[in-house]
């Protein structure tokens, strides 16, 4: 065994249970038959979805990393709750690898609704995150908020013919129209694949809503522009080095519309059934967001990481593990348009990435800045047009591994300037200032402040649940920028608190139900905010958390390309 200093791999067992071992002695005999009815709901992963992730087989050279590595691709799929790859150590210096695996409950039954002035529903999504056992979802959802009504079906597996090649898809409808994705995918297997590529489509017809008066007391209007998107991309990354330090580079090709079709309508009590043709005061006063879009663009594409990853409990998850990858990470995103097929411009977008741990506590910053360079602007106008930026910090604290309480505190900060593509931010809602409704406070640049206890209860059952509580406080501001009916909201705060569930134990996905009020003279009752939530919607786990950021950002394929290397499949 020369060439194999530890020895090789003699044998791998994959021990894939269901959701609760029932031959577990430390569970609460008294419970079996919550045990079994959720074993008998379930179907279990299938063997082979676990081993066509595993980086090793029987007679491969035994490498404690490459057991690491792929207890830590199997864990970041939605459908395992618990993942445990370790090595046993024979008599002829073989090892036996063992993979144990727990699932989750894989049926999600996601339902929104905001209780302010009234209950209103505002989403329902069924899914099956492991069809099956297959590793794949499937599932039907209908979301109806603000402007936005969609309703489709959506698909995703990350074993494309039981190889490492994921393919996403949805079909729907929307308010103006209709919208349509797929993405296939290979993405960079773990630290020490090389290799990564994508194509992808999209259509999307929606409308872009804008929030033209802040005062809920008043005929608040919604300025409606309908748009038009449509997206192709194709591209390639390679990855020099190995196991968390390498140089990325890569190419890509994108073809991207963006129509502003119809009329400009308004819909003056927020019934968006019922619009009506705005006046020439409200459609002067979008024009300058008005520019069509049209480009070819070919894109040279480079980063920088250097990466190592830390198992972590209790962050966004009450006993659950989770992934946190230390360190940083630097890329950019250069595409030069093709002025025979559209527009002449230039496209820049610039993401970052850093991570510490000192002692007990966790700091975390990330964020991203996209702008256009329009080579034939008139003099009177900038040729930097829609620069959009963005950022976070997160630092969370738990007083070691037995504490119960996590500390959150959040900072994020966003804006945009000579925007002329549709864009407005709001300060209220479940990712910023949550004792107001997210049509609260319309600006074009924002700060959100943000102080969370999380508390793990462990009562009662808690070998079949987690439960816990949480309190926060948020406070916030946003300023005018050069948006339509931008304003500067001051400061506002609101304080709340919620409770958490988790099923099955130490599993990493969270229901929540929170409360918040607005701190401050003038409020009442009827201002009392009520959300439902699926999944930590604060935190690093979730890397979309501004939804009117999405919307509005410049196309080009940097906002993915850590992703590619960080996570097998999303």
């Amino acid at each position: 065994m020369a060439d194999c200093p530890d020895g090789r791999i003699s044998f791998v067992l994959v021990d894939n249970n269901s959701i609760f071992d029932t031959s577990d002695p430390d569970l609460d005999a008294r419970f079996r038959w919550v045990y079994t009815a959720a074993n008998s709901l379930h179907v279990r992963t299938r063997q082979w979805v676990i081993r066509q992730e595993l980086l090793f087989r029987a007679g491969d050279c035994y490498d404690p990393f490459l057991l690491a590595e792929s207890e830590r691709l199997l864990r970041g799929y939605p459908f395992l709750a618990r993942v445990n790859v370790y090595g046993v150590e024979q008599s002829d210096g073989s090892h036996h690898v063992i993979v144990d695996t727990h699932d989750e409950w894989s049926t999600r039954f996601d339902v929104r609704f905001r209780v302010d002035n009234g209950f209103r529903l505002e989403g329902v999504r069924l899914s099956e995150v492991n069809f099956l056992g297959m590793g794949q979802a499937l599932g039907v959802f209908w979301q109806e908020r603000e402007v936005t009504r969609d309703y489709g079906i959506s698909y995703w597996t990350p074993q494309i013919g039981r190889t490492r090649w994921d393919l996403t898809a949805s079909l729907g409808r929307t308010r103006s129209g209709w919208f349509a994705r797929e993405q296939v995918a290979y993405p960079f297997v773990g630290e020490v694949g090389h290799w990564a590529g994508r194509e992808s489509f999209s259509r999307d017809d929606q409308f872009f809503n804008y929030i033209a008066n802040d005062d809920p007391a008043e005929d608040s209007p919604h300025i409606l522009r309908r748009q038009l998107e449509k997206l192709f991309e194709a591209s390639l990354l390679h990855r020099f080095g190995d196991r968390g330090r390498a140089v990325l580079a890569g190419v890509g090709l994108t073809g991207h519309s963006l129509d502003h079709s119809g009329p400009v309508q308004v819909a003056p009590h927020g019934d968006f059934d019922e619009r009506s043709p705005a006046d020439s005061t409200d459609v002067a006063a979008i024009a300058s967001q008005s520019q069509t879009r049209r480009a070819v663009r070919l894109h040279g594409l480079l980063g920088l990481r250097d990466i190592g990853w830390v198992k972590k409990r209790g962050m966004d998850s009450m006993r659950g593990e989770e992934d946190v990858r230390l360190g940083f990470e630097l890329g950019a995103d250069l595409g030069r348009s093709l002025a025979a097929f559209g527009d002449d411009d230039l496209t820049l977008a610039t993401i970052i990435y850093g991570a510490t741990q000192l002692g007990d506590a966790l700091f975390i910053a990330r964020g991203r800045l996209d702008a256009l360079y329009w080579f034939r602007s008139p003099p009177t106008v900038s040729s930097w047009q829609d620069v959009v930026a963005d950022a976070e910090t997160f630092v969370y604290f738990r007083a070691g591994p037995a504490s119960r309480h996590t500390l959150l505190f959040r900072s994020g900060m966003a804006g945009a300037r000579n925007t002329r593509t549709p864009f407005q931010l709001t300060l209220g809602g479940e990712t910023g200032v949550r004792g107001y409704g997210r049509e609260r406070f319309p600006g074009g640049r924002r700060m959100v402040l943000t102080l969370e206890d999380r508390i793990y209860i462990g009562w009662p059952l808690h070998d079949v649940w987690d439960s816990g509580l949480t309190l926060f406080v948020d406070a916030g501001r946003t300023w005018p920028g050069d948006v339509p009916f931008g304003i500067d909201s001051g400061w506002r705060a609101s304080a709340g608190a919620g409770l958490r569930l988790s099923f099955p134990a130490d599993s990493r996905t969270t229901y929540r139900l929170d409360f918040a009020w607005p701190v401050g003279r003038g409020h009442s009752l009827a201002d009392l905010q009520f959300r439902f939530s699926l999944g930590e919607l604060i935190g690093i786990g979730n890397a979309n958390t501004n939804l009117q950021f999405r919307r509005s950002r410049t196309e080009g394929v940097a906002a993915d390309l850590f992703r590619f290397s960080s996570l097998q499949g999303s």
